[in-house]
């Protein structure tokens, strides 16, 4: 375990950025099974930190087994309970990844007029790297700031290891697979593209050859995205795996 652990503690220590923020337009908070998210979004609301917030998210892979609604709508109750009023929480309730979740908050932004030269993104710690690259590569005319609810390393290991098997095996494979799309992802304009240090790919490499493959693309399956999506003309294919 204690490879493993220092494994992850690499894929940390690179994918959570914790960067200053700025007060903004809107605050965006991503949908996902962290219920934190809509209370970090409702403090930064009443910090001034923004005017609105938009709430994004309909059923993703890991929600739509544990939710009964989509996670916009849970998220906009809790910011209610909160004390936000509803006339400031805007709902994109639709979108079943990261991409569809700025993309169609787009829409939500156009429809509604939502001032939005400034954002302020919400999600997870860990999520934060490749979260703020899609961002930036879908809302290009947009300042694009991201934070999350306070998290540490070792706050997030003593919560996996509580966990059973499966679910551990699961949200390793997810941090895996969050780290293979930075790779990917970038040849079909779905994120911006950014340099992964050596010490990451070997983190990496380590943890998937021990089995935590579940939410990773296979070669064949890269290709048969290549095929319907296309890529960047000029970018060198990846086939990461």
């Amino acid at each position: 375990m204690y490879e493993e652990r220092e494994k992850l503690r690499t894929i940390w220590n690179y994918m959570v950025l914790d960067e200053p923020i700025q007060k903004c337009d809107l605050i965006l908070g991503c949908g996902c099974s962290n219920l934190d998210i809509p209370i970090k979004c409702s403090k930064l609301l009443k910090q001034g930190y923004g005017k609105n917030i938009l709430f994004t998210g309909g059923l993703g892979k890991i929600t739509k087994n544990v939710f009964l609604k989509p996670e916009a709508e849970i998220y906009k109750e809790i910011a209610l309970r909160e004390g936000i009023k509803e006339e400031q929480i805007y709902v994109e309730n639709r979108s079943r990844n990261t991409g569809e979740n700025f993309r169609f908050s787009l829409q939500i932004i156009e429809e509604n007029k939502i001032k939005s030269d400034k954002i302020l993104v919400v999600h997870n710690k860990l999520s934060e790297r490749r979260t703020l690259a899609t961002a930036q590569c879908i809302m290009k005319d947009k300042q694009i700031f991201i934070t999350s609810p306070s998290s540490s390393f070792e706050t997030f290991m003593e919560k996996l290891e509580k966990k059973e098997t499966e679910e551990r095996n699961n949200r390793i494979s997810l941090l895996l697979g969050d780290v293979q799309r930075m790779l990917i992802f970038p040849q079909f304009g779905w994120q911006i593209e950014q340099e992964v240090p050596t010490k990451v790919l070997e983190s990496y490499e380590v943890l998937k050859n021990k089995g935590y493959t579940k939410y990773l693309f296979t070669p064949k399956e890269i290709q048969t995205l290549m095929d319907k999506y296309g890529t960047i003309e000029g970018m060198q294919k990846t086939y990461f795996y």
